[in-house]
């Protein structure tokens, strides 16, 4: 089961990620890059709640992953794009602020 405050932290961690890629170069970045943007805005994240929501956020077809060596780069869609935005909504996706 899912405590309520876990559920809040994976959609703001979803929502960063997303804000995060959109404001990248090429639209991209590694997961490891990912977890110390987490960190450093005061969203302490394992690496395995971080390889959770880079799959939900593939499945929900708002990034794409691949395989960089022993890393994995996630890449925005342009769905993504918009949820990042706050042009679209998606459950499970914190919604940004006005």
């Amino acid at each position: 089961m899912i405590w309520p405050v876990e559920r809040i932290e994976a959609e703001m961690r979803r929502l960063h990620v997303l804000r995060y890629l959109a404001a990248a170069g090429g639209y991209e970045a590694s997961a490891s890059v990912l977890r110390l943007h987490c960190a450093r805005i005061g969203l302490p994240t394992t690496g395995d709640q971080l390889v959770a929501d880079l799959s939900w956020l593939e499945q929900a077809q708002l990034t794409t992953l691949r395989s960089y060596g022993t890393d994995t780069i996630a890449r925005l869609t342009s769905a993504g794009r918009d949820v990042a935005e706050g042009t679209q909504y998606h459950p499970g996706v914190m919604r940004p602020d006005p």
